[in-house]
């Protein structure tokens, strides 16, 4: 099966939705080794995904998770790939919009083709990822927040890591996370690093009847861009599109240096500074992707209201209380520890 479909994939042929909904499940058998899905993951790769490949992908994906719904949440997950070696800037604007008032079910992994992962981040600031279903409706119901390690919860990105560790390069693994999160939130901010994939992600959510904005830096960031201007688009029965300008909204120049790291740590010191309020560009960033989310909520009305809210989130110190609450107190160790 693996080897029909990438030679249908490399003559330019369509997967239609179906057969890739099967793929998942298949791949992941014990009798499949990693250079058959290194193959298939290198021929989409070349050739370019499709809205219903996409779509069943992601719907094969699912079905292998442990987790059930609770589509009462949101979530903030970027693609990834864009190689810009930003913080953890979506997990960091969960954890702000869940000191707001919002039930974030964060999704993640930790670092695959970048240098650091959301679930690095966590994972150092002291977060226990073995959560069961009860704990983790427990963490949503009390905590507003909870962050669902992709591999720990769905078998299939275990499989594949290492493979796409060799490859190095984006695949349709980072189109599926913010497809696949098993509590398959109502609302979600998707950040991407292409044109086209806009529109694909646009679709696919209002096909699921959800509501979301897909945002890429027109610079080929996965998030709202510190620097120019960036793309939005709002999906709900209806999909609009606006440009927005970073400076405007920060009213002031986001310096590069302290939003981007070299490594694991250096991304980890600079996005806890961030989130608590030490790193005026870090907290400008994380406030300014973190305002899409709350529009989505109808807790702001626009992009500048939203920052503003976030922005005082982190300068106030709710946002780093609201981490510290999360790991049950263990991120003041990791203060103590950087600063």
């Amino acid at each position: 099966m693996v080897s029909e479909t990438v030679m249908k994939i490399i003559e330019g042929s369509q997967i239609d939705e179906s057969e890739m909904e099967e793929l998942p499940a298949y791949l992941c058998r014990e009798e499949i080794n990693d250079s058959e899905r290194a193959a298939f993951l290198s021929a989409i790769h070349v050739r370019g995904e499709n809205l219903n490949e996409i779509s069943g992908f992601s719907k094969g994906l699912r079905k292998l998770a442990s987790v059930g719904e609770y589509s009462g949440c949101t979530d903030i997950v970027g693609t990834g790939g864009d190689m810009k070696g930003t913080i953890n800037v979506s997990t960091a604007a969960s954890i702000v919009c869940s000191s707001l008032g919002i039930v974030m079910g964060k999704h993640g992994n930790r670092s695959i083709t970048g240098k650091s992962g959301g679930a690095d981040f966590m994972e150092r600031a002291g977060y226990n990822f073995t959560r069961n279903e009860n704990e983790i409706r427990a963490d949503l119901a009390s905590k507003n927040f909870v962050f669902l390690l992709a591999s720990f919860y769905n078998d299939a990105f275990k499989k594949f890591s290492p493979v796409r560790k060799k490859l190095g390069h984006r695949t349709i693994f980072n189109l599926m996370g913010p497809l696949t999160n098993p509590l398959n939130p109502g609302r979600i901010v998707i950040g991407c690093t292409e044109p086209q994939i806009i529109d694909i992600f646009s679709n696919v959510i209002k096909m699921q009847n959800r509501k979301g904005i897909i945002v890429m830096g027109n610079d080929g960031m996965d998030e709202i861009s510190f620097k120019g201007k960036s793309t939005l688009s709002f999906v709900d029965n209806n999909i609009k599109r606006k440009e927005i300008e970073a400076s405007e909204i920060t009213e002031g120049r986001i310096d590069e240096d302290e939003v981007t790291g070299e490594n694991k740590n250096d991304i980890f010191v600079k996005t806890l500074a961030g989130l608590n309020g030490k790193n005026e560009s870090a907290a400008k960033f994380i406030a300014l992707n973190a305002a899409p989310c709350l529009i989505l909520n109808g807790i702001s009305r626009d992009m500048n209201e939203g920052y503003k809210m976030a922005y005082r989130s982190i300068k106030n110190g709710y946002a780093i209380e609201k981490l510290n609450e999360i790991t049950g107190g263990k991120v003041k160790e990791a203060i103590s520890s950087v600063f």
